[in-house]
Parts: structure tokens; C-alpha cells; sequence
């Protein structure tokens, strides 16, 4: 089952996860509604991760992270439903988040999964405590917080079913109090444009 939204019923969907942090799991957790296209930015991403390094990938979905690993890594797939063996179920709208420090895990991804996050600061404080390095896609607002322009783009995405909008200033902040002082991008391109990543490191 495709599951299609009219503009209205995503705002209001995202306005509910926006306001109340209710997870959009109708929508993700049809494996549908995951465009194939992505796929270039998870081979971007997979491209930064270094051999014999433990992942877990937020937003697994198709895991296709997975079968471009190296196979020296170790991967943990972690969605809103099971995507199969060893998934792990977590909503990362819901507080509060579980330990995962029996994984001893190293690195966390984030493709495409950061801009449906109600709460992105109190994810990367307990990020912090799990993992080292943080690879995070994120599509920045341009305009200024306290703007008309900010306002117009919050709305524009919302619409598209985001809940939070941050400027690469912003999020570079976020992540540097939240515990990853240290930062490198990478920009990539792919079929539908350039995709910058975030390497952020403690």
C-alpha cells in the first residue's frame, strides 16, 4: 500500500508531529513511500564510513545502507517498525530515548531522517553518549531565525512534512553543544541535485 497524503492531511500530520512529537508512522512505515532515488545519498554516506566500524542507521527503511557497506562493519538497522533481524524499534520523537551502549557502536546515520525530528537537541546529547560520529544529511534553511524569509520557509516545510528548520549555522551549533565539537561537510552529487553531508565528531 502506497500511502498518498493530500498537502492539507501531511500539514496537519506535521503540525501534530511538530507541536505534539506524534511520529508520522503511517507514512514510514510502508516501505513504498521510500523513494529508490535516495539511494545515491546512502552511497555518498556509505562512502565516509571508514572499514571495521559498527553503524546503526536511524531510519533504516529499505536498509540499502547496508548492502554497501564494507564488509569489515558491523550494521544495525533502526526504524519506527521492524525492518527485519536485529532492527531496532525507536521512535526518536519519543522521550525517553533507550541505551545502546551494549552495541558499542561508532558511528550513527542520519539519511534523511534529521528534519522529521521534534527535538534535534535532546537526540544529540544522548547521541553523545552512544556513539562517536554522527553522518547526517540535512537540507538547511537559508533564510535568518526572527525573518519573514524563516517563517516562509518553515511553512514551506512543513508542507513537505518537515518539523524543524535550522541553517548550517544552526545546526552546526546544535550538534557542537549537544556534544560533537567537531565538523567536517562533504557535498555530493546526485540525479536531484547537490547533497551535503555532515561529519560531526566528538
Amino acid at each position: 500500500m502506497n500511502t498518498k497524503y493530500s498537502s492539507l492531511a501531511l500539514t496537519m500530520k506535521t503540525l501534530n508531529s511538530k507541536f505534539f512529537g506524534k511520529t508520522n508512522l503511517n507514512r514510514w512505515q510502508h516501505l513504498q513511500n521510500y523513494d529508490p532515488t535516495w539511494d545515491e545519498r546512502t552511497k555518498l554516506i556509505v562512502s565516509l564510513i571508514p572499514k571495521d566500524t559498527r553503524i546503526i542507521e536511524f531510519g533504516a527503511g529499505r536498509r540499502q545502507l547496508e548492502l554497501y557497506l564494507d564488509k569489515s562493519c558491523v550494521y544495525f538497522p533502526s526504524d519506527l517498525v521492524s525492518r527485519g533481524s536485529e532492527t531496532i524499534v525507536c521512535d526518536l520523537n519519543v522521550r525517553p530515548l533507550p541505551s545502546l551502549t551494549n552495541l558499542q557502536l561508532d558511528i550513527a546515520v542520519f539519511g534523511g531522517v534529521l528534519e522529521y525530528i521534534r527535538d534535534p537537541y535532546t537526540l544529540c546529547t544522548w547521541l553523545s553518549q552512544q556513539v562517536s560520529i554522527c553522518i547526517v544529511s540535512y537540507i538547511c534553511a537559508k533564510s535568518q531565525p526572527g525573518t519573514l524569509g524563516r517563517l516562509q520557509e518553515t511553512i514551506s516545510r512543513i508542507r513537505v512534512g518537515w518539523v524543524n528548520t535550522y541553517s548550517k549555522k544552526e545546526l552546526e551549533s546544535l550538534f557542537k553543544t549537544g556534544g560533537f565539537p567537531h565538523l567536517e561537510k562533504v557535498t555530493g552529487e546526485t540525479s536531484y541535485g547537490k547533497e551535503e553531508i555532515f561529519i560531526f565528531k566528538k
